[in-house]
């Protein structure tokens, strides 16, 4: 990117062009990009828009049945609804940075728009911000925690393998849970059972499957020893017929906290990895409360309807 960068401002000339454009006030830039993109579109032709198409992979249809895709939907928010995770109605789009501004994810890997918006490549992220805008205006409170669920599909920029079974826009249903510390890691542990009951149940209603499980010890924790020794003697004592591993490596993230972990569903004859999830810090950095927690968690839709 940087080399494409360069090479554009050295062919108009004016190597301060970036620097000038980021001095510009933000609603004055938004206003001077709409009217680049509005003499763009200006010259398109119809027959031009084909042509576009076939060859932007961001806009190419799914493979997936678009009948089999919603009533899948439908499953997994009314067995939400049923574990009381209440469900979100998310917009296509999100905030600018709703992804990177969190450390996570590189602005080029996401589809950014005009208007001070992105389309959206994460829905844990936009729960996450939803439940701090909440928490701020004092529309809710989370001392008893919170679960909030959303399916959505969500577009990524990066490169995907050649192949039918992937595309740019895929499906996600996930779950982020928010609570408020209360020591011996009890919101932690609160949070957790119910979501990782949410994905047994599902797993074995639907396919007959079992949930197994890998959890990943992450830093992030001043006692970070002491608190995976605790989640993993969670699933001990809560989820006994839950199949579990570890995995000690790769502590130093800048994504979970503590702990993540990932899910697969083992129906005897193989483990099929279908999502993961963990503890991350986003609702603490955007309320300024070190005593929020926040847990998350997704699987792929598309991925289910493919097995």
């Amino acid at each position: 990117m940087n080399t494409i960068v360069d090479r554009i401002l050295e062919q108009i000339g004016d190597r301060e062009l970036l620097n000038k454009l980021l001095s510009i006030p933000k609603s004055d830039l938004n206003s001077l990009l709409l009217k680049v993109n509005q003499i763009h579109a200006s010259d398109i032709s119809p027959a031009e828009i084909v042509k576009a198409f076939g060859a932007n992979r961001f806009s190419a249809p799914s493979e997936i049945d678009p009948l089999e895709y919603h009533l899948l939907e439908t499953e997994l928010l009314l067995l939400a609804q049923k574990n009381s995770i209440k469900g979100i109605l998310l917009s296509p789009a999100a905030p600018l940075a709703s992804s990177s501004a969190f450390g996570c994810v590189d602005q080029n890997n996401v589809v950014s728009a005009t208007r001070g918006v992105e389309i959206l490549s994460d829905p844990t992220n936009m729960l996450a911000i939803i439940i701090a805008n909440k928490l701020k205006n004092k529309k809710n409170n989370n001392k008893t925690p919170l679960h909030y669920c959303a399916t959505t599909r969500v577009l990524r920029a990066q490169q995907f393998p050649n192949s039918k079974k992937y595309t740019s826009h895929f499906g996600v249903f996930c779950i982020v849970s928010s609570g408020k510390d209360s020591g011996s890691y009890a919101c932690e542990k609160n949070l957790l059972v119910n979501q990782l009951s949410y994905y047994k149940q599902l797993l074995l209603d639907k396919y007959g499957a079992k949930l197994t499980v890998t959890l990943r010890k992450r830093s992030g924790y001043v006692d970070s020893e002491g608190f995976f020794e605790s989640m993993a003697q969670l699933f001990k004592n809560e989820l006994p017929d839950v199949s579990f591993s570890f995995d000690l490596d790769h502590e130093d993230n800048n994504y979970y906290k503590g702990v993540n972990f990932q899910l697969f569903m083992d129906n005897g004859n193989e483990s099929i990895e279908i999502g993961d999830g963990g503890f991350v810090d986003w609702i603490q950095r955007m309320t300024g409360n070190k005593k929020e927690r926040c847990l998350i968690s997704g699987i792929g839709i598309d991925r289910l309807l493919l097995l």
